[in-house]
This record gives C-alpha cells, structure tokens and sequence, in this order.
C-alpha cells in the first residue's frame, strides 16, 4: 500500500460480542493524506463499523489498524490517535455539550489543558472555517441541524485533528442541511488539506469524493473512482445500492439513444451533455 496513508486497515476483521454474524472480514484499504474517501453500503453492510476502527472506538478482532504508523490496539497512544481522527455522528444533538455555540467549539481544546488565549484563538479560526462566526454567541439549541452539525465540526477542528470521519452525518438533516455539511466538508478538504471520510446512504454524496469504497456483507466489494463505481451498475446492484440519480438519468438517456458522455454524473454535466447534443 502507498507510503503516505494516514489511515491503514491490513486483513481486517470483527465481530460484535454475542453476535452470530461476522460484522467486517479480511478487509484491506488505506486511506491517503489530503483524500476525500466515500463509504458506502446498505443497512448493515459493517460501514459504521468500519469507520468506528479509524480511532480506536473499536479495536479489530483480526488484521490490524493504523493510523499515521500507529497501531490503534497500542493503548499508550489511544489519546493521540483520537486527536488525529475527529468524527461526527449522525445526531448533533448528542455531540453539543454546553448551551452557547463558542462555549461548545472551545470545550475539546479547554479539557485537553490548552491556554485560554490559544482556546480563543482556535474557536475563532474554527468558526470561520465553517462560516458559523456570526453565530459564536447563540444558543446552541436554536440552530437548523444543519448548524449544529457545522458547529460539530468546529469542535473538532479546534482540536487541530489531521482526519474528519462522518459517520452518516447528514442522515438526519434535510437537504439544504445536507449541502452545508457537505460543502463545508470539501471546502475544507479544498483550502487546508484536511483529510475527510464520508460514510453515507446518500449516493449523491460520493460523487464529490476522490475514491469510494463499497461495503456489502462486511467485505470490501468495489474500490475507484465514483466514475469507476457507479458505471458498475450491476455490481452495485448485487449490492444493494441505487446509482445516484443523475447516473441513473444518464444511463436512461443512453438507452433511448441520446448519446450523452458516460462521464456525465451530476445534474450540471447532464446538463453541459444536453446542451452538446442538441446542439450538433
């Protein structure tokens, strides 16, 4: 595997306690520094699992886990490796523990001891990032779910991780909500590097990643670009996923012998796609 991975999985497996059914097998990936990776699969495919193993919220029963050469098992470093990947999960709710939204973004660096003068500085370079600054004194629990997962995401930042892991982050949310997650996830991916792993039953999602990774039945199935994967339709198929909808416009398209380019996933490129052929 390349060199540069900040997150590694080698012949990895796992299974919940008292469970019948092997949760993830022998699975094998790395993800690089400064990649957006998707994650996808149907309801119990292991996705969640999977990305519980990136900062030791599970250890793996098989195979091993680094993150940035560290093995995760090695408990001495749990706290640096959970400081390198910041996740967010699915509810915001659960993840807002004080009641003003800068109180919120500074609680992380404040418990790990940081300076009051960094704390400050970190919490307004946070909110920047995520476009929440004229928000910093509200109340928490008067914002749009779509805030309160932006001010999650603030926390995070101000602990300076090196990984974001959404674990279904948007699940939750309605779609303007889901755009400013995401948006603000390759904005940041886009101006300071940050490495982002989605995982997401929103097809749609995956299109702005660099790789994808398909899970079905705790396996690793398919790996590429999101070109490469959802021109797999079939394989996706057996995998109990849907090719986002502008894919699935397209492929019709195609069909009625519209000769649109099979590059063509967004509604802008079908768009662009359109407008050459009617135009010839």
């Amino acid at each position: 595997m390349p060199q540069n991975a900040i997150i590694k999985l080698v012949n990895v497996g796992f299974q919940y306690a008292g469970a019948e059914k092997t949760a993830l097998k022998n699975i094998s990936l790395s993800i690089q520094k400064g990649e957006v990776v998707a994650i996808v699969g149907h309801n119990g495919s292991g996705k969640s699992t999977l990305c519980k193993l990136f900062n030791a919220l599970l250890l793996p029963a098989e195979g091993t886990v680094t993150v940035a050469g560290i093995d995760t098992r090695d408990e001495s470093n749990l706290l640096n490796i959970r400081q390198r990947v910041g996740m967010v999960f699915q509810n915001p709710d659960n993840q807002l523990v004080t009641t003003i939204v800068e109180e919120d973004v500074g609680f992380g660096p404040e418990n790990l001891g940081i300076p009051p003068a960094e704390i400050r500085q970190r919490v307004d370079a946070a909110l920047r990032d995520v476009e929440m600054t004229s928000y910093a004194e509200k109340a928490s629990h008067a914002l749009s779910g779509g805030q309160k997962q932006r001010v999650a995401i603030a926390g995070l930042l101000a602990m300076q991780p090196e990984v974001l892991v959404l674990d279904e982050a948007t699940a939750m949310l309605d779609p303007r909500g889901r755009e400013e997650v995401l948006s603000t996830v390759l904005k940041l991916n886009k101006e300071r590097g940050m490495t982002a792993v989605m995982i997401t039953q929103f097809m749609e999602e995956a299109l702005g990643a660099d790789r994808v990774f398909v899970l079905s039945e705790g396996r690793l199935v398919m790996e590429g670009t999101p070109i490469e994967v959802f021109n797999e339709r079939k394989l996706l198929e057996e995998s109990r996923l849907e090719s986002p909808a502008f894919v699935k416009l397209r492929d019709e398209l195609t069909a009625a012998g519209i000769p649109v380019n099979q590059t063509a996933m967004t509604c802008d490129d079908l768009a662009d796609e359109l407008s050459r052929v009617l135009s010839v």
